[in-house]
């Protein structure tokens, strides 16, 4: 699943990099082209251009990490190529480029192309003649400095809210607003390529007895054990998502043999799983496969009537939705 944050937080940042190149950078091309300086106002056209043309796809694809980068090396590569045409009188545009290069890519992504436009600035004809060379050179390594120290913490920050927002506090299972995106997404993902997909929702069996003989400590301790457990007899693309109490959700992607699969991790639960005691807990199943049509509440409800089904069967089992 995708730092959606993060995700978000880009995509508005490419949307504001192209309001501004509109209004930053076409005077400038209009400026240009009534001087008679053709070369630059073409370029900075094609910035525009090219800025807003990658956002708009950013937008309507929501790729924002691939475009990101896109629009990183196409503004870096644009700046020096305005900065060879026009000398010293553009040179400036390197510090807005260089700091906005840290909101699109990685920290450590921009600081190599940072470094690679310094390198290329360096070498560009007769600006140091005006400009000090030693003071271009601390200027921008503070600039990237101070702002890759700042788009470091941010990227920390972005993925700590991300496990907040998606993962369970107490299991570390993911949480029931990952599993609707991620519903949807698999969903999405199914009907385009006719992925064979299994959602299955598990219920402990008698586990409000468990709660009473040996306390919500102990009680709590036996979910973890069950995320722990599951987690390791699955595929680590395969999603476990804590539904609500002792109810848990498997989004499995790609499975033929599905009754191997759950049978096999209903077997591992069933030895591994256990009370303060020593004493076995076990799990039903209520499976369901993906099917054409098929939307996120009639898969969660063909699972839970799965499941009850396993439950009235007298637990201990997994059965399978005919939906």
């Amino acid at each position: 699943m995708n730092n959606q944050l993060e995700e978000k937080f880009r995509l508005s940042v490419l949307s504001l990099l192209g309001v501004l190149s509109v209004l930053g950078i076409t005077p400038f091309a209009i400026f240009r082209y009534l001087q008679g300086n053709i070369i630059a106002a073409i370029i900075d056209l094609v910035l525009v251009l090219g800025i807003t043309t990658l956002v708009g796809y950013a937008v309507r694809t929501k790729k924002t990490r691939v475009v990101s980068w896109l629009v990183a090396a196409f503004i870096n590569g644009g700046v020096y190529a305005i900065v060879m045409t026009n000398g010293v009188d553009s040179f400036l545009w390197v510090y807005p480029v260089i700091a906005s290069t840290f909101f699109m890519v990685r920290p450590i992504e921009a600081l190599g192309l940072n470094a690679a436009l310094t390198l290329a600035c360096v070498f560009v004809p007769n600006v140091f003649d005006v400009v000090p060379l030693m003071s271009f050179v601390v200027t921008v390594s503070m600039v990237s400095v101070t702002t890759f120290a700042y788009a470091s913490r941010t990227e920390t920050q972005f993925r700590l809210l991300e496990r907040l927002n998606t993962i369970d506090a107490l299991t570390g299972a993911f949480n029931r607003r990952a599993l609707s995106t991620d519903i949807a997404q698999a969903l999405s993902v199914a009907e385009r390529n006719a992925t064979p997909y299994m959602l299955a929702i598990l219920d402990l069996d008698h586990f409000k007895m468990v709660n009473d003989k040996f306390g919500h400590v102990a009680g709590d301790q036996i979910l973890k054990d069950l995320v722990t457990i599951t987690n390791a007899n699955i595929r680590k693309y395969d999603r476990f998502y804590r539904f609500g109490g002792e109810e848990f959700v498997l989004l499995i992607p790609e499975i033929k043999d599905q009754q191997a699969f759950i049978s096999t991790l209903r077997a591992a639960i069933k030895k591994e799983l256990k009370t303060p005691d020593g004493k076995e807990v076990t799990v039903s199943f209520g499976v369901t496969a993906w099917v054409p049509g098929t939307t996120e509440d009639s898969w969660l409800k063909n699972a839970d009537d799965a499941l009850y089904r396993a439950k009235a069967s007298g637990r201990d089992c997994a059965v399978f939705s005919d939906a």
